[in-house]
């Protein structure tokens, strides 16, 4: 009795065998049932067949569930575990005549810890047909301009059904089967993996009509109803300050010059010159690092040696980017404003903003009253009469001995 005992425990819980060679591969998808593109499947359950034992417990502190996506979703999948095969199935289980998509995601691991790098899907329907409708795109992290790698993506009907999809290392997705119609497609990144939109997560919502053959563009942002308002101003220099917003500006919309008034404390007004976002405060950069650059080449070749700095040549390459990035400006929080004259030291300035539009399409005026630095120390005077020590003269070597 004792000895069934010691059995049915071993079976009930995944440990590392004993001995024996260390493996280092991860596991291994050998088959998914049903096959991709089966129809009228009326099986309880989607099976994964691995070559080895799978970790009962995914990777970290994952539960296995996180690990798999069904579409159309009711709510987190039941995820069976069989040692080296796992069953998947809907909550409530799968509806009637309805295509659908179970994706495994990376991160299983097997008994020695090692982690599957990549994942597998299949799509089938537990009806006739399966509809030819998706949505393909990519989800940037927009502030970063860069793909946000594993977001998710969920399309929602008018009668709430909900189809899920993971986008790839390079933000790309594609979500369905879906049956022709209106999707609400949202794009979150979702940093807890919980599988919703919490409060300080980026996410983007577009409108989408299926069938739709143009790829969609979703630029992922922290969002929320409430427009922009001045957060902090400070004196970069004499001429130029820069003005930090707590929420985002919209892109497409910035503040211009005769959106924004300076004042002095006697309300004499400070004519602004220009106002830049760090786009084209970016941009101005470059260009004098380009005329820098410009100017060390004609002197190398003038010189016979055309050939750039190290320095230089690195950042040039730090400034080509190396993947896809989004199609429109990212959205910012501060702007540098240049000055048509310099500002007193140590004297308090008003600066306010007229209708500042945020992401939200929301804008709202604001002001901030700001004091400039104290005027630095003055350095002591040099004393042009006075001379620099004269050095001691050096030592006489020593005299051979005789």
């Amino acid at each position: 009795m004792a000895a069934g005992l010691a059995g049915s425990l071993a079976c009930a819980s995944a440990s590392p065998p004993p001995g024996g060679p260390e493996d280092r591969n991860p596991p291994q998808l050998l088959a998914v049932i049903p096959d991709s593109n089966a129809v009228n499947f009326d099986e309880p359950n989607v099976g994964f067949q691995f070559d080895e034992t799978i970790n009962n417990r995914g990777s970290g502190a994952q539960e296995l569930d996180n690990y798999f996506l069904v579409s159309p979703s009711d709510g987190n999948p039941r995820v069976s575990w069989h040692r080296s095969r796992i069953d998947v199935r809907p909550r409530n289980g799968f509806r009637d005549n309805t295509a659908y998509t179970v994706t495994l995601l990376p991160g299983l691991t097997d008994l020695r810890g090692n982690v599957t790098r990549s994942g597998a899907s299949v799509v089938f329907s537990t009806g006739p047909t399966i509809p030819p409708g998706r949505i393909t795109g990519t989800v940037f992290d927009w502030v970063a301009e860069r793909p946000a790698a594993r977001a998710l993506l969920q399309a929602v009907t008018p009668d709430s059904v909900v189809y899920l999809a993971q986008a790839d290392s390079l933000g790309r997705f594609t979500l369905g089967p879906l049956p022709n119609g209106s999707y609400l497609v949202q794009a979150i990144v979702d940093a807890n993996n919980n599988r919703a939109l919490d409060r300080s997560e980026s996410f983007d919502t577009v409108r989408v009509l299926v069938p739709r053959a143009a790829p969609v563009e979703l630029l992922a942002a922290t969002r929320d109803t409430l427009p922009p308002r001045i957060l902090s101003v400070t004196s970069v220099d004499s001429l130029s300050l820069r003005v930090t917003f707590d929420r985002f500006l919209d892109p497409a919309a910035p503040p211009s010059a005769s959106a924004l008034r300076l004042v002095a404390s006697d309300s004499t007004p400070i004519p602004l010159v220009a106002v830049l976002t760090p786009r084209a405060e970016q941009a101005e950069a470059q260009a004098r690092q380009q005329a820098v650059t410009d100017s060390i080449r004609r002197a190398d070749s003038l010189a016979g040696k055309p050939i750039l700095p190290p320095s230089l040549a690195n950042a040039a390459a730090r400034r080509t980017p190396t993947g896809p990035t989004p199609s429109v400006p990212p959205p910012y929080t501060a702007l540098l404003l240049r000055l048509a004259r310099p500002l007193a030291h140590d004297a308090i300035y008003r600066l306010s903003v007229t209708d500042a539009r945020g992401l939200s399409g929301r804008s709202q005026s604001s002001e901030r009253s700001f004091t400039t630095p104290r005027a630095p120390p003055p350095r002591p005077p040099t004393d042009s009469s006075r001379r620099p020590p004269t050095p001691a003269p050096a030592a006489a070597p020593p005299a051979p001995r005789s």
